[in-house]
């Protein structure tokens, strides 16, 4: 009995480290407190009577309200928690058989706020801060934004541009096709309607797969910085470039360099990293 009782802590000691070890590599990927495939992610009510909404704004209809400890099954969010509750986080929820909006401070939820898959988007807001009147309200905008995808045209072919379409959203007046590069670079095509092209000349100069995707916006300025996106971007498709893959560029690292002393000497003195 006392030859086991000494060994006893270095067994305690090794079985701990055995138990890091397994939880460290059991970890998934990424975020480590993101929900696993398959996983509900669920909140609890924290207030009585809270409100719920057809899309993730205050400016949308409420459309009915929650009991205080009710629990309901997390499905999204809108926007991101950094040190406060600003008004701008959002939950997407189910409710009574379909999808609704929670704010994210009245619900206690079982993952971070951030660790959950973003799917929401705020409403545009003219100047006076409403919303425009193009946009109908009782129902999350986005969820109209359905349609087919389709692109035509082959630059294998020698086609100088590719015509892609992509479906409507009732409110929106311009759109924007994204194109990223195999290297990761993006370009930017946009179009007053549902059909935008892409030109070869203006996209970068390596060949290899690339991907489009889609934006709708809405603005009353010309200058880009003022558009307000509606929706998530949405993955319309792929296409292929005939030209050689380039190798990506090397990342640059920037070093700052300063001085070890300010008094005047008479050689100037060594730089430290």
């Amino acid at each position: 009995m006392k030859r086991y009782s000494a060994f006893m802590p270095a067994l305690i000691l090794l079985s701990l480290a055995v138990l890091m070890v397994v939880a460290v590599h059991a970890q998934p990927p990424g975020d480590p407190d993101s929900a696993l495939p398959g996983e509900v992610i669920t909140g609890l009510v924290e207030f009585e009577g809270v409100r719920v909404y057809s899309g993730p704004d205050f400016a949308y209809d409420v459309i009915g309200e929650l009991r205080q400890n009710a629990s309901v099954e997390v499905l999204g969010r809108r926007g991101d928690f950094f040190y406060s509750w600003t008004g701008e986080q959002w939950f997407e929820i189910s409710f009574e058989g379909e999808t609704a909006w929670v704010y994210a401070r009245m619900l206690r939820t079982s993952i971070p706020f951030n660790s959950v898959r973003p799917t929401g988007r705020p409403l545009p807001r003219n100047r006076d801060g409403r919303v425009p009147s193009a946009f109908d309200l009782s129902d999350d905008v986005c969820d109209s934004w359905v349609g087919e995808f389709t692109r035509s045209g082959e630059f294998a072919n020698g086609d100088e541009y590719l015509t892609v379409t992509y479906p409507e959203l009732p409110g929106a007046n311009i759109y924007s096709v994204i194109v990223i590069s195999p290297l990761g670079e993006r370009t930017a095509h946009d179009s007053l309607t549902t059909t935008a092209r892409i030109y070869l000349d203006d996209l970068n100069r390596t060949g290899g797969t690339y991907t489009w995707r889609v934006a709708p916006y809405w603005t009353i300025s010309n200058f880009r910085s003022d558009w307000q996106q509606i929706c998530l971007l949405q993955t319309g498709g792929t296409f292929d470039v005939p030209r050689p893959v380039l190798e990506p560029r090397p990342t640059r690292t920037f070093r700052s360099y300063y001085y070890r002393t300010y008094e005047p000497t008479a050689t100037p003195p060594p730089l430290i990293p």
